[in-house]
This record gives structure tokens, C-alpha cells and sequence, in this order.
């Protein structure tokens, strides 16, 4: 996303240009509008322009199941949004005059206030949309995510973005040269609303207060705009008529060609982008650290790019995206084995997001028109932002069945910087034939490389056939038989497995072996026989349907009711001939409700429908990312709600290679006064059990096998306010 500010001033070479005063109406002189308002101004939108997408992001998060590409999607709509502001700017500083811009745009503040004043009364917050604006399961969760941010954010948000380049427009106008300063405060303004979140806000404030203090600013905002478009009214006479407003001689047209080539680049860059929080989001988590860390360094390059021509260096930048491109082929194309901690994953993906997009930006600022052009510039790159976006959220998911935006990005790259190469015959390929050899030699490497990369999707670790591939809003599900059986994969996670052997075709296994915590649980329910000496049947709930094997548990007479939010995943257990046969094969009566787990059991409970669960399983991931959602204090209780009474249990399913979420489950049972253990398979599985009666967690078999909660360090409860992912990261070892 492209800095707010990015549209520069008009220069002149007008002697008077130095001068603080201007030709006023009656012929004497009026002093200059000052910059500081300016500053002020854009100062403070270029922070709240950032702040609000993290705030309404992680404000609607848990609506569409936490999902990786809930904040992908959000980019989308604020990239093209801020196009809209740029193309405002762009049309209405050349075709209007100074005081019909100034009306204009007092009308449109007045008109923001006003939709903020309304939607304060109707909403919990001025930003905050009310429950009504839920999605329901079933409809495309990419339109119900953007229907709901326009309806929120969209005209703060268009407002915001105008500010910048409006603003520098007006007052290159009214005090000409280059205001690089006012750039350098808006890039200052955005990093520090980028990082100020994660650390500050997030942490110390609930989302309700965030929204309100968010508002509060907005009004400010609202104030200060308003302010400048009058100072600037008071002075549109003079400025008119000012000889400082005159351009100076028009350079060289940009070629379609160049357009074309700007377009590219700033597309390559968004979509690395978006692909690079795809990535960590899907192994991780989706929390704003992770949002803020990559919209961090793609926002770093902008400002080294733009700041300084002579920052970028393409003696140092072509080598460091090389280096890039073989370092994440090498992490990506990793046997499960030998697969690298999270942190140094994260590190070798930033780093090939901050080298593709360092050669993109760099490029662009090489190849700047002359001035009088720039915001047709500007307003490319925009477009190019938008369309990267476009790509990754919208076009890829639909095309491809596996997460190919990332690799695509680093490839593209490299073929946009040949071309430029190429086409530059003052180039280091035409005047120095040793670093030709040497970029042949690279080319060699990528190839070889390549090619060991498409053998490990070609031939899944462990061997075996992939049998399909399938991929949606929800992320990449693969199918892979075996001479064992049939396995369900998302990302690099194996979730569930259906063996071959008859004799054993529907036992549990993977995670859930009858000696697995929920398998304890589940296969010796104290309570389960009644005062006659028959079995209870059982209630269970399970967040999380996977690879259906749960439903190998159930007996007649019990009742299992699977809550799960991915079509696709709900697809393999159903049909004549399902991928996974355990929910067909169960003697248990099913249910499968589709959508969010947490929004289902929410709207159970406001119809009284409380499902009396004797066992309810929490089982919910996207790879290895964890449902943060589902794990807060508010979760909890919603759960505790739809239990059958104390003797109930909460199994969670923490197995994880990067995240320790034992305290959290700890911290969640000490709070609500039930007994909590642990039983761990090693190298398969570890369960938190959870019950308000002490008995349920000491019956002999279970307590042979478990032990009390492993706390190497205590974390603070999670809440739907809080959550900190660095508290829960395993050592790297």
C-alpha cells in the first residue's frame, strides 16, 4: 500500500516562490497559508489511515472464522479505496477551481461527520457495526468481508486517503516547492500508527475503547481538513492569480510503455505483499503483529525508495533478491523433518518481501517522470497496488490450488528485472561481461533449485500419491494416499488419516488414538452407565470437522454435532463415496452445522437452543494457525453455556511445532474454576482436559496417563480484547 503522501508538489523556479507573502485581492501583500497546520493535518491522517485498518480488521476477524485471508481481503478493499482517493485528488485539484475544491470538499467532511454521528447511535462505536452485520453461513465470505468494512470504514477511510496528496497539491499552491518534510511527517505518521497498535493500543485498550478513541481523532481530523480548505479559500484569489502557480516547462510525455511498466511494479510489490502475510498468517495465527510486520517492511521500502534516489542501489538490491529467492525456495521446499522454526520462516519471508519489493520501488523512483506528470505517476502505482491486490485475493484462490501468489511474486520480479536490464543498453549486462556469466550462473542455481521445489509438491513428504488438491477463502486442502491410507493435509499439516486395512478402517488415529486425551475422555466417560448397568449416550460437540474422525467414537443412541466452517472440508466426509468415510460409518446420529463455529454456538444460545453437550472438543485450525477466536475468555463462556452441567469436559487439542498454548487453556480452566490435565503422546498429540468436577480428571485410567498442566511460564488470560502470540512461542532448538 502505497504511502498516503506519495503525489509530490509542483515545483517552481519562480524568484517569489522564497517569499512568505502573496499578491493579495485590492494589489497589497497577504501572508502564506503556514505549513504547520498542513502538517498537522496530514500527520494525523497518515496515523489514523492505519490505526482503523487494524482496529476493523481485527474487529471482524472472528465473524469469518479467523480465517488467514480475513486481513488480505481488508488490504484489497483499503488499496482500491485508496485509488479512489488519489483519483478524487488527482480530478478534482485539475479540473476544479481552488474555491470549488474547497466547497467540495467541505461538503464531503460534513457528510462524514454526519454518517459517524448516525452510525454512533446504531452501532456500538461510530466503526463498530452491530451484530446484524454477521455474515450468515453460505454466502462469499470475500463480498461479506468487503460489504461490511464500506459500510463501517469506507467513507472515513476514502476521506483519509485523499488527504495527503490533496493537501500537498493545495499548498504547493499556495507556498510552491517540493514539501518533502510533510512527506517524511505522513511516513512518520504511518509507522507509528502501524506499530503503536501491536504494542500499545492492543494491548492496553479494549477494541470498544480503540473505536472510540479512533473517533474522537477522526473528529479532530475532520477539524484540522476543514481548517486548511478554508485558510486555503480565504487566499484562492491570490493564489490564482499568484505567479507561483505557473508550471514550468512540460517534460517528455510517459510512454504507454513506461505506464505499463509502473503498473507492473507496483503490482509485483502489493501482490508480495498480501502473499507474504498469507504465508506467515497460515502457519501461525491471524493476530495484527503478524498483519503489522509485513505492511511494516513494504512500507520501509516505500520510504527508503522515495525518500532518497541514492538510497536505492542496484549493486546491493539485485544480489540481496537473488539470495532471497534461493533462501525461500529452500524454507518452502523443506521435508517435514527438517522444517525450520516459525521465527527464522518469518525472518527469510520478510526478507524476500523487503528485496522484491526494494527492487520494485526503487525501479519506479528510476524511472519518475518529470514533475509535471507525477500524479498521474502516482496514481499508477495506485492502480497497481489495487490490481496486485485484485490478484491475490480474488483471482488466485480461483485459479490455483495452492498458495502460488508468493512464489509467482519472487518470479515476476526477477522477470521485470531482466526486462529492465535488458531494455537499458547503459546496463552492468551490456558493459560488464563477467556479471553477464554470473547472471547466467544464477540463473542455473534458480533452475536447479526450481526443480527441487517442484519435486516436493510432486511427491508429498513421506511419499505417496496427492490424490486432489482444494483451495478456497479458507486456505489449501490436499489429499495424499499412501500404502497406509488415505491423509487430509492443510498447508504442511497433516489433520487427519483413514488407514487402508479393513480390520482398521475406522479407527481413530493421528491425534485422536483411543489413548489421546479426547479418547480417553471419550472411551471411558466415567458417567456413561447408568444405575441398570447400560451406557448413557453422549452429547458431543466438536469444533472442527477435519477428516471426520471423531465420529469414530460415537455409539447408538449418542449424538454428535460437528461445527464447521469450510464447505470443502464438510464435502470430503458426505456423498455416496466420501474421501473420509468415519462420519458415514459411525452408529452415532450426526449433525454438521456449516460457518463459524463460535457465531453458531452464539446463535444457538440466542434462540435457547443450548445443545447440553456431555463433551465438547476443540479442535479448529487452518494448518498450524490457531484460532485465536476460540480461545478466549469469551469463547469460553459461550462453551461453558452449552455444557450438560459440572460433570461436562472441555478437550482442547493443542498439538502445535512453533506455538506452547498450554497456559492459555490453563489460564482459561483457572478462570472459570475447573480442574484441568494434561495427556501427551509423544510425537502425536497433546490434550488439555478441562472439567468443574475434580472426579472427571481422576478417574483411574485417565490419571494414569495424564499429569497436571506443563506451565513453563505464566501468560495472561486471552480475551476477545487481548492475546499476545510472542508469549506462547516455543525456544527455537
Amino acid at each position: 500500500m502505497p504511502s498516503p503522501t506519495a503525489i509530490e508538489a509542483i515545483p517552481t523556479t519562480d524568484v517569489n516562490a522564497t517569499s512568505p507573502f502573496v499578491a493579495g485581492d485590492g494589489g497589497g501583500l497577504t501572508r502564506r497559508p503556514s505549513t504547520t497546520l498542513y502538517a498537522v493535518t496530514i500527520f494525523l491522517s497518515a496515523y489514523l489511515l492505519f490505526q482503523v485498518q487494524l482496529i476493523i480488521a481485527k474487529y471482524v476477524l472472528p465473524w469469518f472464522g479467523g480465517s488467514p485471508s480475513v486481513w488480505n481481503t481488508c488490504l484489497l478493499l483499503f488499496q482500491i479505496l485508496l485509488l479512489l482517493g488519489y483519483l478524487y485528488a488527482h480530478v478534482s485539484s485539475t479540473q476544479l477551481t481552488m474555491r470549488s475544491q474547497t466547497r467540495l470538499h467541505f461538503t464531503f467532511l460534513l457528510a462524514s461527520f454526519a454518517v459517524l454521528a448516525v452510525m454512533a447511535h446504531q452501532w456500538p462505536s461510530p466503526i463498530t457495526p452491530g451484530t446484524a452485520w454477521k455474515p450468515v453461513p453460505g454466502g462469499s465470505p470475500e463480498w461479506q468481508v468487503i460489504s461490511v468494512l464500506v459500510v463501517s470504514v469506507g467513507f472515513p477511510f476514502l476521506i483519509l486517503s485523499t488527504t495527503g496528496p490533496l493537501l500537498q497539491i493545495w499548498l504547493s499552491r499556495a507556498q510552491p516547492g517540493s514539501p518533502y518534510r510533510l512527506y517524511a511527517l505522513s511516513n512518520a505518521g504511518s509507522l507509528l500508527g502501524l506499530l503503536s497498535y501491536p504494542f500499545l493500543e492492543e494491548r492496553f485498550l479494549s477494541l470498544h475503547t480503540q473505536a472510540l478513541l479512533w473517533s474522537a481523532g477522526y473528529g479532530l481530523f475532520l477539524l484540522s481538513y476543514g481548517a486548511c480548505a478554508s485558510v486555503l479559500q480565504k487566499h484562492s484569489s491570490s493564489i490564482v492569480e499568484s505567479p507561483a502557480v505557473r508550471v514550468s516547462t512540460a517534460g517528455e510525455k510517459p510512454k504507454r510503455t513506461s505506464q505499463l511498466m509502473w503498473l507492473a511494479l507496483a503490482a509485483c510489490a502489493s501482490a508480495m505483499l498480501l502473499a507474504t502475510t498469507n504465508l506467515i498468517c497460515q502457519e501461525i495465527a491471524v493476530i495484527p503483529l503478524l498483519w503489522v510486520l509485513p505492511l511494516c517492511v513494504y512500507l520501509l521500502t516505500f520510504i527508503i525508495s522515495f525518500g532518497n534516489e541514492r538510497w536505492y542501489r542496484r549493486s546491493i538490491c539485485y544480489p540481496l533478491y537473488a539470495l532471497a529467492f534461493l533462501a525461500a525456495l529452500i524454507v518452502l521446499s523443506s521435508p517435514a523433518k527438517t522444517e525450520s522454526h516459525i521465527l527464522v520462516e518469518i525472518g527469510v519471508f520478510c526478507v524476500a518481501l523487503f528485496a522484491v519489493c526494494m527492487v520494485c520501488h526503487g525501479e519506479l523512483v528510476k524511472r519518475k517522470p518529470a514533475r509535471e506528470f507525477l500524479s498521474i505517476f502516482y496514481l499508477t502505482i495506485a492502480t497497481g497496488g489495487a490490481v496486485g491486490s485484485i490478484l491475490v485475493v480474488l483471482i488466485a484462490p480461483r485459479i490455483f490450488q495452492r498458495f502460488w501468489e508468493f512464489q509467482l511474486s519472487l518470479l515476476i520480479c526477477g522477470v521485470l528485472l531482466l526486462t529492465i536490464v535488458l531494455l537499458d543498453k547503459e546496463s552492468w549486462f551490456y558493459r560488464r561481461p563477467l556479471l553477464r556469466v554470473l547472471l547466467y550462473a544464477v540463473i542455473l542455481a534458480f533452475l536447479f533449485e526450481g526443480y527441487n521445489y517442484a519435486m516436493t509438491l510432486i511427491r508429498p513428504d513421506g511419499g505417496g500419491r496427492i490424490a486432489f488438491r482444494a483451495r478456497n477463502f479458507f486456505g489449501v486442502k490436499t489429499g495424499v494416499q499412501d500404502q497406509f491410507g488415505s491423509w487430509l493435509m492443510h498447508g504442511r499439516t497433516r489433520h487427519g488419516v483413514q488407514l487402508r486395512n479393513p480390520a482398521v478402517h475406522d479407527e481413530p488415529t493421528l491425534y485422536y488414538k483411543r489413548l489421546s486425551g479426547v479418547g480417553l475422555i471419550l472411551d471411558r466417560y466415567p458417567l456413561s452407565i447408568d444405575s441398570d448397568g447400560k451406557r448413557r449416550a453422549l452429547r458431543v460437540g466438536v469444533i472442527g470437522l477435519g477428516a471426520g474422525t471423531m465420529a469414530a467414537y460415537g455409539h447408538h443412541g449418542d449424538y454428535f454435532r460437528f461445527y464447521e466452517i469450510d464447505p470443502q472440508v464438510v464435502a470430503l466426509s458426505l456423498g455416496q463415496k466420501p474421501w473420509f468415510s468415519f462420519v458415514r460409518d459411525s452408529p452415532a446420529t450426526i449433525d454438521i452445522v456449516l460457518g463459524d463455529a463460535r457465531l453458531s454456538l452464539e446463535r444457538e444460545a440466542a434462540a435457547g437452543q443450548l445443545q447440553k453437550f456431555d463433551v465438547v472438543v476443540l479442535d479448529a485450525f487452518s494448518s498450524d494457525s490457531i484460532p485465536v477466536h476460540l480461545l478466549t475468555k469469551e469463547a469460553m463462556a459461550l462453551y461453558i453455556s452449552h455444557l450438560s452441567g459440572a460433570d461436562s469436559v472441555i478437550a482442547f487439542h493443542l498439538s502445535n511445532r512453533s506455538l506452547d498454548l498450554r497456559p492459555v487453556a490453563y489460564g482459561l480452566s483457572r478462570e472459570y474454576g475447573m480442574t484441568s490435565v494434561e495427556v501427551e503422546q509423544r510425537g502425536f498429540s497433546i490434550w488439555v482436559l478441562a472439567s468443574a468436577n475434580p472426579y472427571m480428571m481422576s478417574f483411574p485410567e485417565l490419571k494414569k496417563r495424564s499429569r497436571p498442566v506443563t506451565i513453563h511460564f505464566e501468560v495472561p488470560l486471552w480475551t476477545d480484547e487481548y492475546s499476545n502470540l510472542f508469549n506462547v512461542l516455543t525456544p527455537i532448538q
